[in-house]
C-alpha cells in the first residue's frame, strides 16, 4: 500500500535514485580507468568487474575481477558504506535513502577507487 500510494510515487523516487546511483558509479569507475559494467533493475544495482553485462553465471565466473570486487566492497565497508561483502552481490536501495545517502556513496566509493590498486 505505501509503494502504490499516491500515483506510485514511491516508486518513481526509487527508480530515480537508483538512475542516480548507477549514472554516478559508471561515470566513478570510468574516471579512475576501472573496467566495469553497472547494471540495474529499479533501484537495484550491480557492478561487474567486466566489460559487458553477464548473461549468465558461467559468463561471470569466466569475466568478472572477484578479487578486485572483494577489494573494494571491503573498502567500501571500511569507509561506512555496507556493500553486501560478496562479488556480484548487488545493492538496493530503499525509502529510507535519501539523495544525500546516494551523493555520500558515490563520493566514498571515488575515495575507494582513488585508493585501490587493479
Amino acid at each position: 500500500e505505501k509503494l502504490a500510494a499516491n500515483g506510485g510515487e514511491a516508486f518513481e523516487r526509487l527508480y530515480t535514485m537508483g538512475d542516480r546511483m548507477t549514472a554516478g558509479l559508471r561515470s566513478a569507475f570510468e574516471s579512475a580507468g576501472v573496467t566495469a559494467t553497472v547494471t540495474q533493475q529499479g533501484s537495484a544495482f550491480c557492478a561487474y568487474f567486466a566489460d559487458h553485462a553477464p548473461v549468465d553465471w558461467h559468463d561471470v565466473a569466466e569475466h568478472h575481477d572477484f578479487d578486485f570486487d572483494t577489494r573494494y566492497r571491503s573498502a567500501l565497508i571500511e569507509r561506512g558504506i555496507y556493500h553486501f561483502p560478496l562479488a556480484t552481490k548487488q545493492g538496493s536501495i530503499s525509502l529510507a535513502h535519501t539523495e544525500a545517502d546516494v551523493d555520500e556513496t558515490l563520493s566514498r566509493t571515488a575515495d575507494v577507487l582513488g585508493d585501490l590498486e587493479r
